[in-house]
């Protein structure tokens, strides 16, 4: 939506709300397959400094997510089924039907989708839902931010023209 300082539309407009996810997620996300072993893929989330891998079917072209990893899942799925990390896969673990997320949303929408969900991250895909990268909290709290500010300085800016009237 674009809004002039008064409130009105207009060729001098502030820029609201128009942050996409094609502009914030990270590309080439952390992959592992369903069936690799649990033990390899929490090493790789200690070695990658990571809070999830996206998982993948072998041999699909378009490498579509068919869940994700987070350290959490690996700790629950250890409970749960009450035996040893080594002898679990990541298919055991991993939460299925992951949120996806399309690069054409909108900031807003995305927040939205992530806490309808109660997630923190999600794969990003294009629109054939093949994997791009990976979207967290820790990717659109800087963008709402300055979204925010963005408002706020609106807001000043309004404030000062009423008072020169």
């Amino acid at each position: 939506m674009r809004i002039n300082a008064d409130g009105a539309p207009g060729s001098a407009a502030v820029t609201f709300l128009t942050v996409k996810i094609r502009d914030l997620y990270t590309p080439q996300p952390q992959t592992v397959y369903r069936d690799e072993p649990l033990a390899d893929a929490a090493r790789t989330l200690c070695h990658r400094h990571v809070g999830a891998l996206v998982v993948l079917r072998r041999g699909d072209p378009l490498r579509q997510p068919v869940g994700i990893l987070t350290d959490r899942d690996i700790v629950r799925g250890e409970f749960r089924r009450g035996t040893d990390l080594y002898l679990l896969t990541v298919g055991d673990v991993m939460t299925t039907d992951p949120l996806v997320l399309r690069t054409d949303l909108g900031l807003a929408e995305a927040i939205e989708a992530l806490h309808a969900r109660s997630v923190r991250r999600a794969p990003v895909v294009d629109a054939s839902g093949a994997l791009l990268g990976i979207i967290t909290l820790d990717d659109l709290l800087p963008a709402l931010a300055g979204e925010l500010m963005t408002l706020a300085s609106l807001m000043g800016t309004q404030a000062s023209r009423e008072g020169h009237h």
